[in-house]
């Protein structure tokens, strides 16, 4: 393996990690910011809490602010890479038996008919290829992976989040505590979908709820 592909290797290792690490950020944001506004409708909190909280909350942007600058430089230096790997591929050596002169002239190329043959179009559309993660819908679409780079069709699967146990909470305080409050950990429209690479087995977009 060489320096090129051990440096790729690093950089696809290290993307990886800050995509998990900025997905527990925000899966954290959101669960601070649904206490903050739980703490004001109730209006038992106390400033203090407030203010740690609001606190805590501008650190995690903070957080990922710097991490979205650095996958950004990750990503461009994966980028500059790969190019360079591309034009050393595309150098052609010629040996001096290849740039002699043939000494017998070529082939004259076949006759021209006036006749052009077209294919007709195809009676299917071409599928649509959604490149803007932020806006995949929640089933299986045709996107390109920012890991691996393949134009791919995508796998779906729905998790439990903040909006499952706050539906939860709220079916319990209104009185539906004889095993009614957990209907939404059975129901997909509260959870959240997470869209995945069939290829790399990386989550490329997780939509939320709220």
């Amino acid at each position: 393996m060489n320096s090129s592909e051990s440096e790729l290797k690093k950089i696809s290792t290290e993307l990886k990690h800050l995509s998990l690490k900025r997905q527990q950020l925000v899966e954290k944001k959101n669960l601070l910011g649904i206490l903050q506004e739980l703490r004001n409708r109730a209006e038992f909190g106390h400033a203090e809490d407030k203010s740690s909280n609001q606190h805590e909350i501008d650190s995690i942007d903070d957080k990922l602010k710097q991490l979205t600058e650095r996958k950004a430089e990750l990503q461009k230096s994966h980028d500059n890479i790969l190019n360079a790997k591309d034009k050393k591929s595309k150098i052609v050596s010629f040996t001096p038996s290849q740039t002699t002169v043939p000494a017998t002239s070529p082939p004259p190329p076949p006759p021209v008919s006036g006749i052009i043959y077209v294919e007709a179009p195809p009676t299917i559309p071409a599928p649509t290829v959604i490149l803007d993660l932020e806006k995949l819908p929640e089933c299986p679409c045709r996107t390109q992976c920012p890991e691996c780079r393949q134009f791919i069709m995508t796998e779906t699967y729905t998790s439990v989040s903040s909006v499952t146990w706050l539906v939860c909470f709220m079916t319990a305080l209104i009185g539906c505590v004889a095993g009614c409050c957990l209907i939404p950990f059975c129901l997909d429209r509260f959870k959240s979908t997470t869209h995945r690479c069939p290829k790399c087995r990386t989550s490329i977009q997780t939509i939320k709820k709220l």
